[in-house]
């Protein structure tokens, strides 16, 4: 209040020169051009914190104290020399001393000196002071507090923070309250606090993160997803948007999960994921091709590809001019650079409807190459094999994948098994 009221004056005795109207004195036994004096000096030295020039501040202010003997710029010079950890504070707290009982806030800066220079017992002295004049400034309270936390003295601790937030519902004093709750593993505590808090004054980023982590440890799912979505509104950062829809498809919500994607515009492989999941492959194909057709990504035409057999494969509607589309797509995209999982889907496409059988072969030993143990690439490369007649490689490509019990019994396993032994006997 104080700095507010001075930057004030010193604007009306600047708009006063300029004006040609009558001077303002701020001291009356001061003649004019000493007045004038003062307040460039008062200026410059604002101006210099203004800046960043800690030190220069510092000096000017402790001058001005010297010169006038007023405590306000002596407060200002400890302040700044306190909060920028400047040189000469025990220098600064010694002049201090002669002049504790004309400003308060002089006695708490000391205090707080005395505090970070583990003089507890002084620090303690001058605070208790200060709550004796005045039990209910929450600035007091809050001192008195730190110096109690100083002491391990954690529940006479909580209990002072509580007292100052009561009065100032101040977070900085929130959180110090927080932390004295959590060392006494009091966690019940810190969520009521916490709670009361967000209802009382909305959420803010560091109160809200602490209870999105303790939600997330009560498994309180619901909770969680509200208070992320607060912290997007507080931050716009998407990624608390991001982390709802991972906990929503987590608990299998995925089509909850694909709303609050579109709603909030997530990323487009965020939405293609959810897309797949839920086998809206025509959306996931319709959202490819734009992506395609802005980036130019060959990735993107080679997942339209899929999703566009995918969602004929389910709709059991797979005809030839779907096939051809989606080779179409393949052939623009895709090289032996590719995705091994492409150049494998690809392949067998063109095994399985026999397009080309001997290319897709080649794409299949492509797959191999980038991962030879693939269960899935062995099984594509023996259905070449049989495709082309030749059923005795096919069978001893086959036989690999038989140590994998799971995957020989799947159906379509079972199905080229029976067509390779039938084509076998003589």
């Amino acid at each position: 209040m104080y700095r507010n009221y001075l930057f004030i004056l010193i604007a009306t005795l600047l708009l006063s020169a300029c004006t040609g109207s009558k001077t303002i004195v701020v001291y009356p036994d001061y003649k004019e051009l000493k007045s004038n004096s003062f307040d460039l000096r008062v200026m410059k030295a604002y101006n210099y914190e203004y800046f960043n020039q800690y030190k220069e501040a510092r000096d000017e202010f402790l001058k001005l104290f010297k010169d006038y003997n007023d405590t306000h710029f002596l407060e200002n010079a400890f302040l700044i020399t306190l909060v920028n950890d400047l040189d000469k504070k025990e220098e600064i707290n010694n002049i201090v001393k002669f002049h504790l009982n004309e400003n308060d806030n002089l006695k708490r800066l000391s205090a707080l000196y005395e505090l970070n220079s583990y003089s507890v017992k002084n620090a303690k002295k001058l605070a208790q002071e200060l709550l004796k004049k005045e039990n209910n400034d929450p600035r007091n309270l809050e001192l008195y507090g730190d110096i109690l936390m100083r002491q391990n003295d954690l529940k006479n601790a909580t209990k002072y923070y509580r007292m100052a937030y009561s009065h100032s519902s101040n977070e900085e004093t929130l959180l110090k309250l927080v932390s004295a709750y959590a060392i006494l593993n009091d966690t019940t505590s810190i969520k009521n606090l916490l709670e009361n808090s967000r209802k009382a004054n909305g959420c803010t980023f560091k109160t809200c993160i602490l209870l999105a982590k303790i939600y997330n440890d009560e498994k309180n799912f619901k909770a969680l997803g509200e208070v992320y979505l607060q912290l997007y509104d507080i931050t716009k950062n998407k990624d608390f948007v991001l982390s709802l829809v991972e906990l929503l498809n987590s608990q299998n919500k995925t089509t909850q999960a694909l709303q609050i994607a579109l709603q909030y515009d997530l990323d487009d492989d965020v939405k293609l994921y959810l897309y797949q999941k839920l086998q809206y492959f025509d959306k996931a194909q319709e959202l490819s091709m734009q992506i395609y057709k802005r980036t130019h990504n060959k990735e993107y035409l080679l997942r339209a590809a899929v999703f566009e057999f995918e969602n004929a494969s389910l709709k059991k509607k797979i005809t030839l001019k779907i096939v051809q589309s989606v080779k179409e797509k393949f052939e623009k995209a895709i090289d032996e650079n590719t995705n091994d999982l492409y150049l494998n889907y690809y392949g067998y496409l063109l095994i399985d409807y026999d397009l080309d059988v001997k290319k897709g072969i080649k794409f299949v030993e492509l797959a191999l190459k980038k991962d030879p143990q693939n269960l899935y690439y062995l099984d594509s490369l023996a259905w070449g094999y049989y495709k082309l007649g030749d059923c005795k490689k096919a069978w001893e490509v086959l036989q690999k994948t038989f140590q994998d019990k799971e995957f020989s019994n799947s159906n379509e396993s079972k199905a080229h098994i029976k067509a390779i032994k039938a084509c076998l006997k003589p």
